[in-house]
């Protein structure tokens, strides 16, 4: 039944929300953060790594840490910066950092850390500073990734030395492209020694192209393309960097305006999944119930299950009826084809993996309507 109201409805894409093609001479600002307009959220690590690595000329094999469950465009940045990434393991039960595994990582070599925002679930910030106040002798930067978030307030501390943002495809502010570092006044002076390219404007055929983006949103046209065997969508694979560029002009004109479209959008559909999943046999951790208030506006929900097989069992339920969910990465990040080589453990990653097998995420973007939620409570409150 699910397979058939799948073929009526369409499939709903996993994240995704529409760019919004109206100018705004307005930037958006953080207090105390200067911001580098890029071309990536990956390119903002990379430079954000590399400035890192111009502030500590001293250390001949620097290196950076990297949590072992995560996207390989973590290690994308590090390669290119030419830092040497080293992996902890994330907790069993969340997504951040096992701190003692972290501890074990802070060899003299690390000169940074990255703390990685999970769709909306803020890092212990604070934990990892005192950590690295207490294993550290030398300074190590704390590197901000919120690539999969966006901040809707003014940035309160604990906050990074530096924070890169993307607003690439499925981004929660989507420009199909970009992204920003955002740069403390201390190191901005060494920021401007480093190369950045000029930007490639995109030309006359960005507005159609982006137009086609926002009709393939819609689900009935999403499901020609996600049920397309040859076209693997979502597929989690190594992808190096080739430039770091500033962003072009017409991407800066649309930030402000999809900035303030993205947080005028209300939370109603993460408050309903709260309410489904508390109550759904298949799911044993609610990630947002346990992070508190560290969670933020959400870029998908994400939920463990007990075990890989319930998880992949209701992934494959959910799936069939086209309902957006999605596994994520599926394994550490050191499993990734094109990772294993280029990355080193501190220790086992026994967390990130177990982790992994559990893992699944509910879409809460605006295209998620009544009917999607109406649908996904049958399926989350049915055991077959």
């Amino acid at each position: 039944m699910a397979a058939f109201d799948a073929l009526i409805t369409g499939d709903l894409p996993p994240a995704g929300n529409a760019v919004v093609l109206r100018r705004s001479a307005v930037l958006p600002r953080f207090p105390d953060y200067r911001p580098l307009w890029l071309n990536s959220g990956t390119a903002a690590l990379a430079l954000a790594l590399m400035l890192v690595r111009r502030s500590r000329p001293e250390v001949s094999d620097p290196a950076v840490v990297l949590p072992g469950y995560g996207c390989p465009d973590l290690v994308a940045a590090a390669v290119f910066a030419g830092l040497r990434p080293v992996l902890a393991d994330v907790c069993r039960d969340a997504p951040g950092y096992e701190l003692e595994s972290l501890g074990r990582a802070l060899a003299p070599s690390v000169v940074a850390v990255v703390a990685v925002n999970f769709l909306g679930i803020g890092e212990r910030l604070g934990a990892i500073r005192d950590l690295l106040r207490v294993r550290t002798r030398t300074p190590v930067a704390l590197i901000e990734d919120n690539a999969q978030w966006y901040p809707e307030a003014p940035l309160a501390e604990p906050r990074g030395d530096l924070i890169c943002l993307s607003f690439g495809r499925g981004k929660p502010v989507s420009l199909l492209g970009g992204g920003a570092l955002l740069v403390r006044d201390p190191l901005w002076p060494l920021l401007q020694e480093l190369p950045v390219a000029d930007p490639i404007e995109p030309g006359s055929l960005f507005p159609w192209k982006t137009k086609a983006y926002n009709v393939l949103l819609q689900p009935r046209l999403y499901a020609l393309l996600s049920r397309n065997p040859w076209l693997r969508l979502g597929q989690t694979q190594f992808k190096p960097l080739t430039a770091i560029r500033r962003m072009d002009s017409v991407r800066q004109g649309l930030l402000g305006e999809n900035v303030d479209h993205y947080l005028r959008r209300p939370r109603t559909v993460e408050r309903v999944l709260r309410e489904l999943c508390a109550d759904s046999p298949w799911i044993e951790r609610d990630l947002t119930v346990e992070a508190g208030p560290r969670c933020a506006r959400l870029l998908r929900y994400p939920v463990l299950c007990a075990d890989r097989l319930s998880r992949d069992t209701l992934w494959a339920r959910l799936r069939r009826a086209g309902l957006g969910a999605t596994a994520m990465y599926q394994q550490a990040l050191s499993e990734i084809a094109g990772v294993t080589e280029r990355v080193s453990l501190s220790a086992p990653l026994h967390g990130a993996r177990f982790f992994a097998d559990r893992l699944l995420t509910l879409p809460v973007h605006e295209g998620v309507s009544q009917a999607h939620l109406s649908r996904l409570e049958r399926l989350l409150r049915v055991v077959d």
